[in-house]
């Protein structure tokens, strides 16, 4: 069993260790003054036991008393005085016999009994000075306070006394909740008597989390935990009860509380008025909160009442405005342990009365309706508003209802395969899946269903692990069997689950799978038996066109032109949404950026037209992925850290997102928070979720950057995985990004046989394909190895401006600018002639806010002597910039050292290297520094 003091090291040791040492650090001097506020349950007690415990190296005699609510008159001062008897002295000051009536137990140690005055407050006084007397009668004392928001008028007196006439040695630290009669001692600082004021704010996730495993002591803690501890709100005290409480699933409301933790939350509202209970308990029921007016109507009670109740509830802490005019409960626990304790016909009648107050709500009136009780009207009233929603195309809403009616409502077999058949379909605009995904599974495991059941349900499994879950092996899989189930049983369903198949990003297969799914396709719907309805031809078209667009085929121009055709059928306008919101992504990835621009603003058109949430919110995640690709910097990356955090819990959108922010954060020098984004998403991470082309251009940014960081061995694992990617798709319109890091690495590795194959390859399956990414990213890519393989000055020279027209044309100003540096390094290093590269790069690189970059550009060009173009090369002597390179590397400097020192690249400084080695005639780094090459070339 853990004793309290073991208890409270373990919770102040998590999120609490800088607090404490600050404390300790002003405990140490006396006199001084700590006073810390915090919330019910922050771990104020805990934090008292724990600077008890360390402050007893400071040797100082350590005192301490507690509040509680209804002591009388200095109680907590008396009762800390007879805990430490040790502080009376053998001869003490007379004024200590005030203390006798009220310490009858410590006569014996204290002067002579001296008579109350007949004046109370002259009494009082005394006895506020014979306490101060003995405080300051013994050596250096810390005199630890707990909860004083429940002082007496007495200890209040005192503590405002010694506050305004300090003893020389003492230190006080006290603790109160915010809202409950605060101390109001910050205003008596001095110079001579510092006063410091601390708030306690709840922990952060990770220390949340780090908190309840050190208290479980069961190793990784289980996901349903992980679920309960988000409604704890960083409070250690409720994680501290649910981490202990071994009870198994989730917590509902309070009778599913830890009783420590739901008495807890009750105790400030024991002691309050029956109208300020009345409007908690009203509160309570609602939560999102209430407004003043709604709580008159949940409580009964008249305007007057309520207003005097709220503000109370209020100014004690119990409620708070959660946002304008929307009061509820302090913490969401604290609601269900109200909520829960409220007697059930109380309860009840409460619920129904809210069911009234929000009809346009249906989500909300089938909240209240479920919790009144009232099961028949809250099931009828949720499929009917379910019904009402998908027709208003808010898809949303119905995932909500029929989710909550398929989980809760006692249902035959038949009703619940066609409520998730309902749901799973409604799911594909809906933002939360999770619920759903795990429903359509248990339906496809346990129930015996017709094959074309099966397989619709399987098609709607597949495409929600596909396009929001981010299972892209799983879902493939899925849709596979699927197609399988309905081959015989619904041939033209069966139609539009393989023209899904047939769409590159759907799994990781090869193109030439996908064009097989398409090629099937096209030859059931020549098969005048499996003519599709509209709905489904157009769903179909759709697919079709994605994988076209998506390929680079010339024919998807002109075949996407439905898009733009108005049209009244929810159904179809949802369908042509969907293609807008594909080819933003796959015209994106092409390098088409006007085109893409295009195909997003009519995306916006149909969204406005129908309210698809889900659709709708991705148009914004491609809109973020456009803007980062074609080189916009305004609020990008803080456009993509909000979608992060709004799509959490859907992996494989929130993946687009992370790229972005994960790129930018690159190029403003953050690597930390760039890693952190990036290396779950990449293709060398097991099990990512970002779709193919995300997951390649994430490892290649990581390949990169670890490789300029010298970890080559974690760059080629990261290259590696995002050629891999591509070789195994065959989808060389998504390499733009990643050729050129290939370029940079793979003859480092001593691969420069397969970079040449790689790039044959590229060139000949971007033939006749209309990607200018990816031809731009190889024409980098030919210029770098033409550099490397020192080709004619002709031809290197002509392979860059290449490259700088295509990055130009597209545009892509941050490849844009690394060709002008690629440039420079070449004419400069090899040609020793001087261009405005650099500066060029410079000035894109400002422009872009990549601040490392440009700076790096802006000390090559101070470094630099201007001299005129053309100027004849070294020949057999060392130019200045190898000699420094060969100085630095006989000296013992690695090359990723060097790099770092003169702002090169680690391959710059490695070609630097050979060609000094070449040409001293050195046989290793360190003959370098014994080189004739010293006194004649070295600067």
């Amino acid at each position: 069993m853990t004793t309290g003091s073991a208890a409270a090291n373990t919770v102040l040791s998590v999120g609490r260790r800088q607090v404490e040492d600050r404390i300790l650090a002003l405990l140490e001097h006396a006199p001084a003054l700590v006073v810390v506020e915090g919330e019910l349950g922050i771990g104020k007690t805990h934090l008292v036991h724990r600077i008890r415990t360390s402050a007893m190296s400071l040797r100082r005699r350590m005192v301490t008393g507690r509040c509680t609510p209804g002591c009388g008159p200095l109680q907590p001062m008396l009762e800390a005085v007879l805990d430490s008897p040790e502080l009376i002295p053998l001869r003490g000051d007379p004024v200590l016999g005030a203390l006798v009536p009220s310490l009858p137990e410590l006569a014996d140690r204290l002067p002579p009994s001296l008579p109350p005055l007949p004046d109370p407050r002259a009494d009082l006084a005394r006895r506020l000075r014979a306490l101060r007397v003995l405080f300051s009668a013994s050596g250096p004392v810390v005199l630890l306070l707990d909860d004083v928001h429940h002082a007496d008028p007495g200890t209040r007196a005192f503590l405002q006394y010694v506050a305004r006439r300090p003893p020389g040695n003492l230190a006080m630290m006290l603790t109160y909740r915010p809202h409950e009669n605060a101390p109001g001692l910050a205003h008596l600082a001095t110079p001579g008597f510092p006063v410091e004021h601390t708030l306690l704010e709840p922990l952060d996730d990770a220390d949340t989390t780090a908190l309840a495993a050190r208290l479980r002591r069961r190793g990784p803690l289980p996901a349903g935990m992980c679920a309960r501890l988000t409604l704890t709100e960083g409070i250690p005290l409720a994680i501290t009860a649910l981490a202990r409480d071994t009870r198994a699933g989730t917590p509902g409301e309070s009778p599913d509380l830890p009783a420590a933790l739901r008495d807890a939350y009750l105790e400030p509202l024991r002691q309050q008025s029956r109208d300020l209970r009345c409007v908690v308990h009203a509160a309570a029921v609602c939560d999102d909160g209430a407004s003043e007016a709604e709580l008159r109507t949940l409580s009964g009670l008249n305007e007057a009442a309520v207003s005097a109740a709220l503000t109370s509830a209020l100014t004690a802490g119990i409620l708070r405005e959660l946002r304008p005019n929307r009061f509820g409960c302090h913490r969401e626990l604290a609601r269900q342990a109200v909520h829960g304790t409220t007697p059930v016909s109380a309860r009840r009648r409460l619920h129904r009365t809210a069911a009234t107050l929000w009809p346009d709500d249906p989500v909300r009136v089938a909240h209240h309706l479920f919790h009144a009780g009232d099961h028949d009207r809250w099931r009828a009233h949720s499929e009917h508003s379910a019904e009402a929603a998908v027709k208003a195309g808010d898809w949303s809403t119905a995932v909500q209802l029929l989710r909550d009616v398929l989980r809760r409502a006692e249902l035959t077999t038949e009703d619940r395969v066609e409520l998730a058949m309902t749901l799973s379909r409604a799911a594909f605009d809906g933002l939360d899946t999770e619920q759903i995904v795990v429903t359509v599974r248990e339906l496809l495991t346990e129930v015996p269903l017709p094959d074309a059941v099966r397989g619709e349900l399987r098609n709607n499994l597949g495409i929600l692990l596909l396009s929001q879950a981010g299972d892209h092996d799983t879902g493939y899989r899925e849709l596979e069997r699927a197609a399988g189930e309905l081959e015989h049983s619904n041939p033209t369903l069966a139609l539009k689950v393989m023209s899904s198949l047939a769409i590159p990003y759907t799994g990781r297969r090869h193109i030439s799978t996908h064009r097989a799914w398409l090629d099937r396709v096209e030859t059931g719907l020549l098969d005048s038996a499996r003519r599709p309805d509209p709905l489904t031809a157009e769903t179909i078209h759709v697919n079709k066109l994605t994988t076209l667009m998506s390929t680079g085929s010339p024919q998807a121009w002109d075949a996407s032109e439905f898009l733009i055709e108005d049209t009244d059928d929810p159904g179809l306008a949802r369908q042509r949404l969907r293609g807008c919101l594909n080819l933003t992504d796959c015209a994106s990835w092409l390098g088409r950026y006007t085109a893409a621009r295009d195909y997003l603003a009519r995306g916006h058109l149909w969204s406005r037209q129908l309210g698809a949430a889900y659709l709708t919110e991705q148009l914004h995640v491609a809109s973020v992925l456009l803007d980062w690709l074609r080189g916009s910097r305004t609020h990008v990356r803080d456009n993509a850290e909000t979608l992060i955090a709004r799509y959490a819990t859907l992996p494989s959108v929130e993946s687009e997102c992370r790229l972005v922010a994960g790129a930018l954060a690159f190029e403003h020098g953050d690597t930390a928070t760039a890693f952190a984004h990036l290396t779950d998403i990449s293709a060398a991470h097991p099990g990512t979720p970002a779709a193919p082309p995300i997951s390649a251009t994430a490892a290649a940014l990581l390949a990169h950057h670890y490789y300029r960081r010298g970890a080559k061995t974690t760059a080629m694992r990261h290259l590696d995985a995002a050629l891999g990617v591509i070789t195994d798709t065959g989808m060389w319109v998504w390499a733009g990004d990643i050729l050129p890091v290939a370029a940079e690495l793979l003859p480092c590795a001593g691969r420069t046989e397969e970079l040449r194959q790689l790039l044959d390859t590229a060139t000949a399956d971007l033939e006749d394909i209309d990607a200018p990414a990816a031809s731009a990213g190889l024409a980098l890519a030919q210029a770098m190895t033409d550099d490397l393989t020192q080709r004619p000055a002709t031809i290197v020279l002509g392979a860059y401006d290449q490259a700088l027209v295509r990055f130009t044309e597209l545009p892509r100003p941050h490849w844009l600018a690394a060709t002008h540096v690629l440039r420079d390094r070449y004419t400069h290093n090899v040609l020793h002639q001087d261009t405005d590269d650099l500066a060029t790069a410079a000035g894109i690189y400002g422009t872009l806010g990549a601040t490392p970059a440009y700076r790096r550009c802006q000390d090559l060009l101070t470094s630099r002597t201007p001299r005129k173009r053309g100027r004849p090369g070294y020949g057999s002597d060392l130019s200045p910039r190898e000699a420094e390179v060969a100085a630095l590397a006989g000296d013992g400097h690695t090359n990723a050292q060097i790099a770092h020192c003169l702002g090169l690249s680690i391959r710059t400084v490695e070609q630097h290297v050979a060609r000094a080695l070449r040409k001293t005639g050195a046989t290793s780094r360190r003959d370098l520094l014994h080189s004739p090459w010293m006194t004649t070339s070295h600067p």
